[in-house]
């Protein structure tokens, strides 16, 4: 993701949520810019947009764990 700070694999579930709310502030900012005429590497988008479903695979994953606990 986009501090690497913690693996994904090792976060808790609230953990995820925070940085699924994270992520996808990013990508709003990163559009304004975008519109603005600010921002240039426009492949961020892309790159922001994954981590975002890498997040919510593993939120997926956590829930199951839990239905299935």
């Amino acid at each position: 993701m986009a501090k690497k700070k913690k693996n994904i694999n090792d976060m808790s579930f609230d953990e995820l949520v925070d940085s699924l709310n994270e992520l996808k502030q990013e990508v709003f900012n990163i559009n304004i810019q975008k519109l603005a005429g600010q921002f240039e590497d426009t492949s961020q988008i892309s790159k922001k947009k994954k981590d975002i479903a890498r997040v919510k695979t593993m939120m997926s994953k956590h829930k199951n764990e839990v239905s299935n606990a």
